[in-house]
C-alpha cells in the first residue's frame, strides 16, 4: 500500500498525473485532465489558460500578425537596398576621386610614368648576363666534381657551343661570344671552379 507524499500516515488514493507523486484525498485536486498535486495543479491551470486564449484568436487576428511581420520584413529589405545604394555611391565617388588624383599627378609630373627604354634594355641585359653566369656556375660545379660538362649546357642566347680548352689537367670552359654582354671573357676552369667575368 502506498502512502501520501505530504501525509505519511494517510493512504494514497491517487497519483499526480503530471509528477506521479502519491496523494491522499485531501492533497488531490481534480481537473478535467486528471488528478494533480497542489504544486502541479497551478502549472496545469496556467497551460489550460494559455491554450484557451490561443484558441480565442480568430483567423483575422492571425492574418494581422502575419501581415505586420511581412511589412517589417519589407521595411528591413528596403533598408538593406538603401545601404547597398549608399555603398555603390561611395565606391563611385571614391573611384572618380582616384581617377582625378591620378590625372593630376600625371599632369604635374609627366616624367613620373614615362617609360625609360634605355633603363629597360639595361635591366634585360643584366638579367641575361645573370642567367648566363648561373649556367657557367653549374658548369663549375660539374668540373669541381670531375665530370665532363654536357655540350647542351650553354647560355640561352647562344646558339654556338661553349669553347672547351684542355691544358694538362686544367679544363677551361669559355663563352663563345662574351661581347654580346659587353665583356671580353666569361669562363670557368678546374683551377678556380668560379665564374670569371672579364670586362
Amino acid at each position: 500500500m502506498n502512502y501520501c507524499y505530504n501525509h505519511p500516515n494517510a493512504p494514497a488514493v491517487e497519483k499526480c498525473a503530471r509528477c506521479e507523486v502519491d496523494m491522499c484525498g485531501t492533497c488531490a485536486s481534480y481537473l478535467d485532465s486528471g488528478a494533480f498535486c497542489e504544486k502541479c495543479v497551478s502549472a496545469v491551470e496556467t497551460e489550460d489558460f494559455i491554450t484557451a486564449q490561443s484558441n480565442k484568436l480568430n483567423k483575422s487576428e492571425i492574418d494581422l500578425v502575419l501581415s505586420k511581420h511581412a511589412e517589417d520584413k519589407e521595411v528591413e529589405r528596403a533598408g538593406v537596398e538603401k545601404r547597398k545604394d549608399g555603398v555603390v555611391l561611395w565606391l563611385g565617388f571614391g573611384g572618380g576621386s582616384a581617377m582625378i588624383f591620378i590625372s593630376l599627378l600625371i599632369y604635374a609630373f609627366p616624367m613620373l610614368f614615362q617609360f625609360d627604354a634605355e633603363a629597360a634594355a639595361a635591366f634585360e641585359a643584366s638579367q641575361a648576363l645573370e642567367e648566363c653566369r648561373l649556367v657557367f656556375e653549374e658548369i663549375g660545379y660539374l668540373l669541381e666534381d670531375g665530370e665532363e660538362p654536357n655540350p647542351s649546357l650553354q647560355c640561352a642566347d647562344s646558339n654556338v657551343p661553349n669553347i672547351v680548352e684542355r691544358q694538362g689537367d686544367t679544363v677551361r670552359v669559355s663563352h663563345p661570344n662574351p661581347g654580346q654582354y659587353g665583356l671580353s671573357a666569361i669562363y670557368v676552369s678546374t683551377d678556380t671552379h668560379e665564374v670569371v667575368l672579364e670586362g
